[in-house]
């Protein structure tokens, strides 16, 4: 059952790229210029899909042994790393105004031992909530919490947490796509330390908006 579910995502992934390129064809028609705005808040939609869809794959396919995630450790060029984390974020951007700035402790080790591919799974749903909500600006900060290395996306939106209900600009949805990060982000430990990874939910204090901080031990 667990293998027919999968490959039921799979084609439903293949089918929403499908979505996204005629989508993308459909925004280049001459008698589409009046309706971008509408034609880009699509295109973020089905790109969720098919980013949430990866995140179940990969889920699938590493929990396959049945002993938790399986867990490719390599030693990740902290730098190099964040600078795909950018290139990601401006790709996922797609037509929203909003600024963007990668930030990154002088404290930071050069390296970091970690799953760059989960890692980054994790983090697109961050970026897809702050471009969701974002007003202005954005900002993905990564500094020591501790022991641990964090990657904080941020943004200048109202933040659910605080905001007032006449105010609530964020709507409350299920939390899946948190529940995939943290299992992602999860499936890091660190046997000498005992320090396992987590996804924490909180408000911006550099912004005001939502951070989405992705911890590793």
């Amino acid at each position: 059952m667990h293998t027919l579910l999968a490959a039921a995502v799979h084609e439903n992934k293949n089918l929403m790229q499908e979505v996204l390129g005629a989508i993308d064809a459909l925004a280049e028609h001459p008698e589409a210029a009046g309706l971008q705005d509408e034609i880009i808040a699509l295109r973020r939609l089905a790109k969720r899909l098919v980013d949430g869809s990866l995140e179940v794959l990969a889920i699938y396919n590493r929990g396959q042994d049945g002993d938790g995630l399986k867990v490719n450790y390599n030693t990740v060029t902290l730098k190099d790393f964040m600078q795909e984390v950018l290139d990601e974020t401006v790709d996922m951007l797609r037509g929203r105004a909003l600024s963007v700035q990668v930030l990154m402790d002088d404290s930071l080790p050069a390296y970091w031992i970690f799953d760059a591919g989960l890692v980054m799974l994790a983090l697109r749903n961050g970026i897809e909530n702050a471009i969701e909500f974002a007003q202005s600006q954005l900002q993905v900060i990564c500094s020591l919490d501790g022991e641990r290395l964090c990657i904080s996306v941020e943004d200048d939106g109202l933040y659910f947490g605080k905001a007032p209900p006449e105010k609530l600009a964020r709507p409350v949805a299920t939390g899946l796509g948190v529940k995939l990060a943290d299992k992602l982000l999860r499936s890091h430990h660190d046997d000498v330390s005992g320090r396992w990874g987590e996804v924490q939910l909180t408000a911006s204090t550099r912004l005001g908006g939502a951070a989405f901080r992705c911890l590793l031990p």
